[in-house]
């Protein structure tokens, strides 16, 4: 039986950069990596592209940068002998955010997403809007819109009223259109069934200082998709994961210097369920989605 997952997330959610390292990891062998390549369909110019950006610090071109790329790796647990698919869909972030502004969806990818047997779906854990109170967001209101709405009337007769931007779903904040996304796989055209769900926290050097686990920084971060989620255990078994792809912030020049001289490979941190502290194998996720096969 092979195991068949797809890779979902919003914009700049980190899902191109962890295929940068998932390509270098599985092609240059520098460290010990459970999941090997048994094969692969796609740009191999595109990969080398994006691998070689994340090899030398570089940042890594998304995909609504260089044009939607479809690319299917070919995977064989070296341990289980398990083999695994995985599916990274030719949709930029973008497209996910207008399935849940629009209410569309692609056609190819409702038939990649019937075939599946699990879903790699991706949350930055740099969240900038999602935490904002009322007040927070009504003290962002223009001061002469402000002025507009408290000034008297008498004295401000020739002043032309300032409209506020009626509220659209793309205001929506990211944890509302994430359990969108999933909500869409239980019901038509999608086909209703239980699937795993391996939810990645992405720069999760970011949220280190917050000494919580993946599963406590979801609660905390993210309570509508972790409520979405333990509410429907019949539809979704899930893990949940905490990933620092380049392991490090590309913008800290001291920081990039430190560790540039640390094998590629070895700079991947990840935490989670049965990940041992130190790992580097960014492939576990896939490993506990392709365990299905076996």
């Amino acid at each position: 039986m092979n195991a068949n997952f797809v890779i979902m997330g919003l914009p700049a959610s980190g899902k191109t950069t962890f295929l940068a390292a998932l390509w270098h990891l599985i092609e240059s062998q520098e460290t010990d990596c459970r999941l090997t390549m048994d094969g692969y369909r796609g740009d191999l110019v595109y990969l080398r592209l994006i691998s070689t950006a994340w090899r030398t610090f570089k940042e890594v071109p998304r995909t609504s940068q260089v044009g939607n790329t479809d690319v299917v790796i070919y995977l064989k647990d070296r341990e289980s002998g398990a083999r695994g698919t995985a599916l990274f869909p030719d949709l930029a972030g973008e497209t996910f955010e207008l399935q849940v502004e629009e209410r569309k969806c692609r056609p190819e990818f409702i038939e990649q997403a019937i075939a599946d047997d699990g879903v790699l779906f991706f949350v930055n854990a740099n969240l900038k809007e999602d935490g904002l109170t009322i007040n927070e967001l009504n003290a962002r209101i223009p001061e002469a819109e402000q002025d507009a709405d408290h000034a008297d009337g008498a004295q401000h007769e020739a002043a032309q009223p300032i409209q506020t931007p009626e509220w659209q779903p793309k205001y929506a904040p990211a944890q509302v259109k994430i359990v969108q996304l999933l909500s869409d796989f239980l019901r038509a055209p999608f086909t209703s069934r239980r699937r795993r769900l391996a939810l990645m926290i992405s720069a999760w050097d970011l949220a280190r200082d917050q000494h919580l686990t993946p599963d406590a920084w979801l609660a905390v971060n993210m309570p509508l998709v972790d409520q979405f989620l333990r509410s429907n255990p019949e539809l979704f078994e899930h893990r949940v994961y905490g990933l620092s792809a380049q392991g490090v912030k590309l913008d800290d020049d001291d920081a990039v210097e430190e560790i540039a001289d640390i094998t590629p490979s070895k700079r991947i941190q990840i935490v989670g369920k049965d990940i041992d502290a130190n790992e580097h194998d960014l492939t576990r996720p896939l490993v506990w989605l392709m365990s299905t096969a076996v």
